[in-house]
């Protein structure tokens, strides 16, 4: 199923194509199957999606820490500096401290409406470029290690 493969027709007629079947692979493919240059764009678009859905909190509460290093290193080889260091920041509270399981979503939100993250989402939801920019770079870059044109 990797790479995925498109119509040079379709291709033609909505480039656009070529980016939502690059995010397809990163949302629906499983770690363990991606190659070495698949794997840091998918660390970066699970981070990316965690984060703008509920914070570092969600984060951490959804993906834990088993791939926390390995995602400060993709998000560095993509080239994205300020949300590496961010992740760094955010990995460092998070393990800063014994944390229980959330069970619940009114858990969830009291524990959210302490603000132990809110600093460091606010600064990842400003970050320039954003996460997007550095992966179409990278699709740019990699583009048939995730797209093949036929």
């Amino acid at each position: 199923m990797l790479p995925r493969r498109l119509s040079r027709k379709i291709v033609d007629a909505e480039p656009f194509q070529i980016w939502n079947a690059f995010i397809n692979l990163l949302a629906l493919e499983k770690h363990e199957v991606m190659d070495a240059i698949q794997r840091p764009p998918h660390l970066v678009f699970r981070y990316m999606s965690e984060v703008y859905n509920g914070g570092h909190l969600q984060y951490f509460e959804n993906l834990g820490t088993v791939h926390l290093n390995e995602t400060i290193d993709a998000l560095g080889l993509l080239g994205a500096n300020g949300q590496k260091d961010i992740l760094n920041r955010a990995g460092e509270l998070w393990l800063g401290k014994e944390r229980n399981r959330i069970q619940t979503a009114e858990e969830f939100s009291a524990i959210a409406l302490e603000g132990e993250f809110m600093s460091l989402d606010s600064i990842f939801n400003e970050s320039k470029p954003t996460l997007e920019e550095f992966l179409e770079d990278y699709l740019r870059a990699h583009e048939s290690s995730f797209v093949i044109i036929e």
